[in-house]
């Protein structure tokens, strides 16, 4: 597989190669696959739980105080 990076990102590689903490290149890309990884699947249990709460939650109309929670609430976890 070849990859191709602008320079900014180039840069970063060499960077982290040159600190020692990385072998080569494919082991920085390779850990940043990883990391990538773990973040979009950590996140899905917790967007199912989510789901489900609200699935088994009883009808509340959507009227502007609910909207407003819903907003400081999402506020508050990012």
């Amino acid at each position: 597989m070849t990859v191709t990076l602008p320079p900014a990102l180039h840069q970063l590689v060499d960077r982290l190669v040159h600190t020692g903490r990385y072998a080569d290149e494919g082991d920085v890309v390779r850990e940043a696959l990883r990391v990538l990884e773990r973040q979009e699947f950590d996140e899905s249990p917790a967007l199912e739980a989510a789901i489900l709460e609200g699935v088994h939650s009883p009808h509340q109309r959507y009227d502007a105080s609910v909207m407003d929670r819903i907003r400081q609430n999402a506020r508050s976890i990012a």
